[in-house]
């Protein structure tokens, strides 16, 4: 009996201590719960002392606190100190708001402001071997100009040419805004202002602003397609694109879909300019005899426009590329300064371009445009009149068409190259002068390297050619090195 009892006890004995451990845990898991509970409770009070400074600093236009006040809000040693965190918010609202990230790549946000602001640009050499010369100080020597490739054994034979006139320097801001959608400008200089070889004058290519669908300012005309010219290293393009005109102009664009194909059309009214082409025998003796040259004719760019050219344009985007259709109206208006005869008419044209994605990274670029009396839309600078004007003044419209392929093939993802084929015509009136540019042609061949995404060389071929109303014609070829770095 005792020997029974003896061992009974000590298992009684293992029972109470294992109470007595199960006790002393379940209240140290009480207390534990009741510091998380307290803590839980100062995190959120500290959380809403922070969003109530952030409330302060957004109606007082500053910049938020920064991630430093979260993390220590979320730090124990916070929680344990009480009001640290606290002070640090404190602290950083005192502090002059730093610059941030902006809404668009590339940008920075003006401190206190919703505007985001950025700059950039590029630097480009060029070395241009000519097989002729356009003539001294000359823009042809610079970049492809069809009317000025000489014909016959006029220019200078195998000449060369360096140059960075093409370096450009740019200036972007966009503002969000609640009701009347984003604000957006964007500046753009050059170096072309003077056609002097080794005289750099900036010259203004874009400045435009824009708040939601309507921009205003001068930039590429609407009549041009900007994702259908070809990537060539001359700047002057090709023979038989539209021209890369930059107009002053006001625009709407409204964006819609149609048939799940996104869809945009454009109504602008843009800056004339008409070129007029005047047959001699309409100026009188006296004229003559102070200008020799008027007896085989002249250019004149009258000042007296009336009506801005208007044009529309439809584009479709949809995953195979970029269509647009876009027409142009125009009147052309003369006043003789010495008799004061007026006339005027109208003329217009279409032109259907774009960029079609055909096999990985390569696509194929194209326009073809037709009209009468827009001369100054078709092919590069100055190649066709609008109009010419016969010995009694009236003005007859010439037509001018053309059109470009190109094809953009990328050998791996640095190197591509680009072939490029242009042509356009203009039929003048019997009387016009046969010394006039009638037709032009062009080919660019190029391969381009881009190591890395802001640095670019290349080589470019160009051949063109100018045919003159009487059958006389003159041939260009060129070869052009490139470098160019972007920021």
């Amino acid at each position: 009996m005792w020997l029974c009892c003896w061992i009974v006890n000590p298992a009684q004995a293992a029972d109470e201590d294992i109470k007595a451990l199960l006790k002393a845990l379940s209240q140290q898991v009480t207390q534990l719960q009741s510091q998380v509970e307290r803590s839980n409770s100062r995190i959120e009070q500290l959380e809403q002392e922070l969003q109530h400074v952030r409330a302060e600093q957004v109606a007082a236009g500053k910049a938020p606190v920064s991630n430093t006040v979260q993390a220590a809000v979320a730090s124990p040693t916070t929680v344990a100190t009480g009001g640290t965190a606290s002070a640090l918010v404190s602290d950083k609202a005192k502090e002059k708001p730093a610059v941030t990230v902006g809404d668009v790549k590339g940008t920075f946000k003006i401190p206190g402001t919703d505007t985001s602001v950025g700059l950039g640009g590029f630097v480009k050499m060029d070395t241009l071997f000519n097989s002729v010369s356009a003539g001294r100080d000359r823009l042809g020597d610079q970049q492809l100009a069809m009317a000025q490739i000489p014909v016959g054994a006029a220019g200078e034979r195998g000449q060369i040419t360096f140059h960075g006139k093409e370096s450009r320097l740019w200036f972007k801001s966009f503002t969000p805004t609640t009701d009347w959608g984003d604000i957006n400008t964007y500046i753009e200089f050059d170096f072309y202002g003077d056609p002097a070889t080794y005289t750099y004058t900036p010259r203004l290519r874009h400045a435009y602003g824009s708040i939601g669908h309507f921009l205003a300012g001068q930039t590429w005309t609407t009549f041009l397609n900007v994702a259908a010219l070809p990537d060539t290293l001359d700047v002057g393009g090709s023979a038989g694109a539209v021209a890369s005109l930059r107009d002053p102009l006001v625009r709407w664009s409204e964006p819609f879909n149609w048939l799940d194909t996104p869809m945009e059309w454009q109504v602008a009214l843009e800056a004339p300019r008409s070129r007029l082409w005047v047959d001699s025998a309409l100026e009188t003796s006296s004229s003559k005899s102070t200008n020799p040259n008027l007896d085989a004719g002249y250019y004149t760019t009258p000042n007296a426009d009336r009506y801005p050219d208007v044009i529309a344009r439809l584009n479709l985007n949809p995953d195979w590329g970029n269509v647009s259709l876009a027409a142009v109206g125009r009147q052309l208006r003369y006043t003789h300064g010495t008799t004061g005869y007026r006339q005027a008419e109208w003329g217009g044209g279409v032109n259907v371009a774009g960029r079609i994605n055909t096999f990985g990274l390569d696509n194929m670029r194209f326009m073809a445009h037709y009209g009468k009396g827009d001369g100054r839309y078709v092919s590069t600078n100055n190649t066709f009149a609008d109009a010419a004007l016969d010995q009694h003044g009236a003005i007859e419209m010439v037509n001018a068409y053309g059109g470009m392929l190109s094809y953009q093939h990328w050998w791996d993802k640095q190197w591509r190259s680009n072939v490029t084929y242009g042509f356009a015509q203009a039929d003048y009136p019997t009387y016009a002068n046969k010394v006039l540019s009638y037709q032009v042609q062009s080919l660019h061949a190029n391969l381009l390297w881009s190591p890395v995404s802001q640095a670019m060389f290349g080589v470019e071929y160009t051949y063109a050619t100018r045919e003159l109303i009487d059958g006389r014609d003159g041939v260009l070829q060129r070869v052009q090195f490139s470098a160019k770095y972007s920021f």
